[in-house]
């Protein structure tokens, strides 16, 4: 694996990760009532999921790029 490769899917979980702790923390306000609506739903833009789909996508495909086998290690 290259260095681009794994920057590409470094970048992925951490996005995953940033936002995973976004939605953990609206549950929590919203369950203590600090807050009325889940913060999550910005999640719900379309424009943001394609975009995570997309870099997902091409670290995968650099991924199977450095395999001599040309296939994915999952």
């Amino acid at each position: 694996m290259n260095r681009s490769t794994v920057e590409l899917l470094l970048t992925a979980q951490e996005d995953t990760m940033r936002d995973i702790r976004r939605i953990l923390r609206a549950k929590v306000l919203k369950a203590r009532g600090l807050a009325k609506e889940s913060d999550g739903k910005a999640l719900d833009d379309q424009g943001r999921r394609d975009e995570g789909r997309r870099r997902q996508a091409d670290a995968d495909r650099l991924g199977r790029r450095d395999r001599p086998d040309g296939t994915s290690h999952r």
